[in-house]
């Protein structure tokens, strides 16, 4: 399993009205429950194919990433050494199987329009978001509001905080497991 984020699948319903319903909230039951509150949630739409996002990491921020449509190439690190790719994607070019690579890059992806699984992305780990498919809208949901103050958006301040979170145990990523 990934130090740098977890995979979260979401149940999917067909209803006899047509068309697909995926719910999720905050709760125990596994199937369709969120790891934590939901303090924002933003919509990502209008991006160019050679857009880089994100570039930055959290103090405490908890966030989710969903493809509604298109994809990327979302790159995580934890400062000290530990890089990984995620594609993720809304419509796959491979069918809609999840592979990996030796541990280091994953495709999460969905088949047709349905949204089975979701990027969960911890604090303390730098993540970036590049090679957008043309069309893509992504959904990030976050346990807390927005507050500037827990953004890290310098790669060397990074770099030092990180290696104060490995002196003091690990990243929150490692504390969760």
């Amino acid at each position: 399993m990934s130090s740098l984020y977890k995979i979260i699948p979401f149940n999917v319903r067909h209803g006899n009205c047509g068309g697909s319903l995926v719910q999720f909230q905050a709760g125990d039951a596994e199937a369709n429950a969120l790891p934590f509150s939901i303090g924002k949630v933003l919509v990502m739409s209008d991006i160019r194919t050679d857009d880089v996002r994100g570039n930055h990491a959290h103090y405490e921020t908890e966030e989710i990433l969903v493809a509604l449509t298109g994809g990327c190439t979302v790159d995580l690190d934890d400062g000290c050494g530990t890089h990984e790719s995620v594609r993720l994607s809304a419509l796959p070019e491979d069918g809609g199987q999840k592979t990996e690579d030796s541990g280091r890059s994953s495709v999460v992806s969905h088949q047709s329009s349905d949204i089975k699984e979701a990027l969960l992305l911890y604090p303390h780990i730098w993540r970036v978001m590049r090679d957008f498919e043309p069309g893509t809208t992504l959904m990030v949901i976050a346990n807390i509001r927005y507050d500037e103050k827990d953004y890290i958006r310098d790669r060397t301040e990074f770099e030092r905080v990180a290696k104060d979170w490995k002196t003091l145990g690990g990243s929150s990523a490692l504390s969760k497991e």
